[in-house]
């Protein structure tokens, strides 16, 4: 039997950098069961490497978030997805190891664990490459069959129906409580796997009660699992908060160590050369945020100018102004809005996400790298309060619980106490079509710049079609190359090694 030498390469790179425990991983020297922990967390740290600081690079044909740069510049798309690959095929080969030394006997909480972890790096390879290998045992041949999209999803449904039987039932028995999944975060990542699955390319409608069903579970019983809407939309970036009810399912990280900082969203400290004779606020002035990575024109423009907007976006800059009266001149810092039609070269440059910045700076050269020890949420509780609205009113019952559920996000965007009514609710007279969109923007407003979020909404909602009218002409669309991509378009292709290596994936 032979191994695809991609996945080969995955195996051979496999490490146990644990991403939970900042002590030293004493592998060799500790106890069966101990080993056992210390391989699962080294699984963690592949989910780690594959949101890095180029990660949003395979994102950036969306219409919220664009690097601006690739008509300039070179990007090693295969680099980068192949990174992303060999990663969750790592994962994916350990976890298969393990799944052949447990027992749901002596290590069934574990199990259930390894079960989640397998479905959601399948689901992750399921929304960037389409129908990539599906490997459930250390040994495969160049034979293995090309899996439809169906076979894929249906993969992805078995194995965390198994984690929903096997994991802890709350927060308080999981392995590492607030960390790691239980049966209320297995069965809201389900939730949007069924999400996904109603939409494109498998388009099983049938699943958007099983969406509502499973998150309508979840929701109701947030108080049992330690889930709960942040009172405030900002805290969710405050590395003092990393713990928070709000987080579902993500990786979690710590300033104290350069091992252990969270690199997706890299923003960048630029200091400019200031002489020591100016005056305060030119020192001030000097300062800029920048990163890669930047919200496309007029989806900016269209999201919500309130509170949610400001803390997930630089949305101006102070400049000195001077204003001359007749018998003296007075200067002070204002500050100004971008405005992306009349200045856009500004907004490139200086309109970056704050959902990642963090508070931690480290001084290099002339140049500051923050380095934030927020958490990196893959699954929020808000998103599953929207999946929820959206498959409730697609299987056919818009009732007022979805339209609570919607009215929440909105009036948290809007810094309001949760459960009051305001202004900014969804008018109830909403048809079906209308609460459709309504919650469709609602997300992607709330998980713009997020890993798992505007994106793969579009592949769902097939949308690419549309994507040239969500744009104003000054926005340059990421182009990536066909040769790189799927028929299809949405996909990327898997690593020419493998596809090399079994005919049945050209």
């Amino acid at each position: 039997m032979k191994r695809y030498i991609t996945i080969l390469l995955a195996l051979i790179l496999f490490s146990c950098d644990t991403f939970f425990h900042e002590d030293d991983n004493p592998y060799l020297r500790v106890d069966k069961q101990q080993e056992k922990i210390d391989l699962i967390n080294g699984i963690y740290s592949r989910l780690v490497r594959v949101h890095d600081d180029q990660y949003f690079s395979v994102l950036c044909r969306s219409d919220d978030i664009n690097d601006y740069y690739s008509s300039s510049y070179e990007i090693d798309y295969p680099s980068i997805t192949g990174n992303i690959y060999v990663n969750l095929y790592s994962a994916i080969i350990n976890i298969n190891n393990l799944l052949l030394v447990l027992s749901e006997r002596d290590d069934k909480a574990l199990l259930g664990e390894l079960y989640f972890l397998r479905a959601y790096s399948y689901f992750k390879l399921a929304r960037l490459f389409g129908t990539p290998p599906l490997i459930e045992d250390i040994m495969v041949n160049y034979n293995v069959e090309k899996p439809s999209y169906k076979d894929v999803y249906g993969f992805i449904e078995k194995d965390m129906l198994k984690a929903i039987e096997l994991l802890p039932e709350t927060y308080t028995d999981a392995r590492i409580p607030g960390e790691t999944p239980h049966k209320g975060t297995a069965k809201a990542l389900l939730a949007e796997i069924y999400l996904a699955m109603a939409g494109y390319p498998v388009m099983d409608e049938s699943k958007y009660a099983e969406a509502a069903r499973l998150s309508g579970e979840v929701i109701q019983q947030a108080d049992f699992y330690n889930f709960a809407l942040q009172n405030d939309f900002a805290a969710l970036w405050n590395e003092n908060n990393k713990h928070d009810k709000e987080n579902i399912f993500g990786l979690f990280f710590s300033s104290g160590s350069e091992n252990n900082w969270n690199k997706i969203g890299n923003l960048r400290l630029n200091v400019r050369s200031v002489p020591i004779t100016l005056p305060q606020w030119y020192i001030y002035n000097s300062f800029n945020l920048n990163s890669i990575y930047h919200p496309e024109m007029k989806f900016y423009d269209a999201f919500p100018n309130n509170y949610r907007k400001y803390n997930s976006y630089i949305t101006g800059e102070y400049k000195h102004i001077t204003y001359d009266f007749q018998d003296t001149v007075v200067s002070s810092l204002q500050f100004v809005p971008f405005n992306p039609l009349l200045d856009p070269n500004t907004f490139i440059y200086w309109a970056n996400s704050l959902k990642w910045a963090g508070d931690y700076l480290k001084y290099t050269n002339t140049q500051y790298d923050i380095k934030p020890a927020t958490t990196l949420y893959l699954l929020r509780y808000a998103q599953t309060l929207l999946t929820y609205a959206e498959a409730k009113v697609r299987s056919g019952n818009l009732d007022q619980s979805a339209f609570d559920m919607v009215n929440k996000i909105r009036r948290r965007a809007n810094h309001l106490d949760l459960d009051s009514p305001s202004k900014y609710d969804l008018p109830a007279n909403l048809t079906t079509d209308q609460f459709i969109d309504s919650v469709v923007w609602e997300r992607a407003w709330e998980l713009s710049c997020e890993p798992d979020g505007r994106w793969f909404d579009i592949i769902r909602l097939n949308l690419k079609d549309k994507l040239a009218g969500y744009r104003y002409p000054k926005d340059k669309p990421t182009i990536i190359p066909d040769i790189y991509l799927t028929k299809d378009w949405y996909f990327y292709q898997i690593p020419q090694e493998d596809r090399w290596a079994n005919p049945n994936f050209e």
